[in-house]
């Protein structure tokens, strides 16, 4: 231990020998603790609520998605499904057919975005059978099966609940598929009509899909609109979700035009960047609360520098140079940083485990969808918070340090009794 940190730890002693540093000091290590704590907390939550809300998205929607140019039909769609079932980092591919239809109930019409898939491919790249609501063996039930009269169709529970149908009811989809726009503004046409069965109802907690989407089979999709073998996408999903942007690009570089490559970030990229700035705007707010403390620190310095200027005068006197004092009151900060951020991160580290290992905080799951606070602790936001809360407390030390150095010792002894 050099002299310089001997000197400042015997500085931050108490007097009265009650404990290894002052009470004074206490406050303000507490003050880092509770900034240092609250931000490890804050991070934690917010990442939580985060990879709620971008696993839901991403678990109905995919990782990555392939269509062609100008939403054009992918007729070639089986030659596509084969090359990137040898891309590295693929796990599961479905095609889907998607349009906007206009679903029709005794309640009346409304817009609808169908999606056609193919039950058993569609259930590897998506968590849509882990929604539904009614059919607890997570199959989609949407061919026609024996005595069931129409084929079946799965619809979110707001948009059933808006429509007013339930489990067996009938529904129809409207198609103005191959009209002529003369024929249509002469009035000498109507839209086709095509009925289905809802087999189960489908709840995944995010108001965008659960009120517009429904899921009828490939194959109906394909008829009802004409397409014959061909696909309006293939969705895709990759072992690893950072990974999408990597295995996204390398299709795009070997199967190329005239397909369009998008990966889940270019799905709601303004929701992902609102989620991201909140967490810096919490990150500075609570911030404050380590200035706070580092206002302490420095009150704590210049008291010290006060009561122990005799003692900084014996110190230069006996040859101390002007680094060396600066270094003792730097390192009293130091100390007071360190500690406060050591036990901070403690503190933020054993109420994020208790939280996420037994629930303590509760929250309204029919508002939430989740029953309690999400946690995501991130080594990340460990060292930032760390690093940014030892830099806060290094700057309030270096005035105080300063001034204690500019002490000249003729001065600073003059007093001595």
């Amino acid at each position: 231990m050099s002299y310089e940190l001997f000197i400042a730890r015997r500085y931050l002693q108490s007097k009265q020998k009650t404990g290894f540093i002052s009470v004074i000091s206490f406050i303000a290590i507490g003050g880092v603790i509770l900034g240092v704590a609250s931000l490890i907390i804050m991070l934690s939550v917010t990442n939580g609520f985060a990879g709620e809300v971008r696993a839901r998205l991403i678990g109905m929607s995919t990782h990555v998605t392939i269509t062609r140019f100008h939403r054009q039909a992918m007729e070639d769609y089986r030659a596509v499904l084969d090359s990137v079932a040898l891309e590295k980092g693929v796990v599961a591919a479905a095609p889907t057919v998607e349009a906007k239809l206009v679903i029709a109930t005794k309640e009346g019409l409304d817009g609808v975005m169908v999606w056609g898939v193919d039950p058993a491919s569609f259930g590897q790249v998506s968590e849509l059978t882990q929604h539904l609501r009614y059919d607890e063996s997570g199959e989609l039930h949407l061919n026609r099966r024996p005595g069931q009269k129409y084929a079946g169709i799965v619809l979110g529970v707001q948009l059933a609940y808006r429509m007013g149908v339930g489990i067996g009811d009938e529904i129809m989809l409207l198609t103005m598929q191959d009209m002529k726009l003369e024929d249509m503004m002469m009035g000498g046409v109507s839209p086709r009509l095509e009925r289905f069965i809802v087999t189960d109802l489908f709840e995944s907690g995010m108001y965008h899909y659960d009120d517009t989407l429904a899921f009828i089979s490939l194959s109906e999709a394909q008829r009802i609109l004409t397409m014959g073998d061909a696909v309006s996408a293939i969705h895709l999903r990759v072992a690893d979700l950072e990974e999408a942007i990597a295995v996204k690009e390398r299709l795009a570089d070997r199967i190329g035009y005239p397909y369009r490559f998008k990966d889940w970030t270019e799905e709601f990229p303004a929701l992902f960047y609102w989620m991201e700035l909140e967490k810096w705007v919490i990150f500075i707010a609570l911030s404050l609360i380590i200035i706070v403390a580092a206002f302490n620190i420095m009150s704590i310095l210049i008291m010290s520098i006060l009561i122990k200027t005799p003692e900084i005068g014996i110190l230069r006197a006996m040859g101390s140079r002007t680094r060396e004092i600066r270094r003792i009151f730097v390192y009293q900060g130091l100390v007071i940083g360190g500690l406060g951020t050591a036990l901070g991160c403690l503190v933020g580290l054993v109420v994020c485990w208790l939280q996420s290992r037994f629930d303590l905080i509760s929250i309204p799951s029919e508002i939430y969808i989740i029953s309690s606070l999400p946690v995501d602790m991130r080594a990340t936001d460990f060292l930032l918070v760390s690093a940014v809360s030892i830099t806060i407390c290094l700057l309030a030390s270096a005035y105080p340090a300063r001034k204690a150095a500019s002490l000249q010792p003729v001065e600073a002894i003059r007093y001595i009794t």
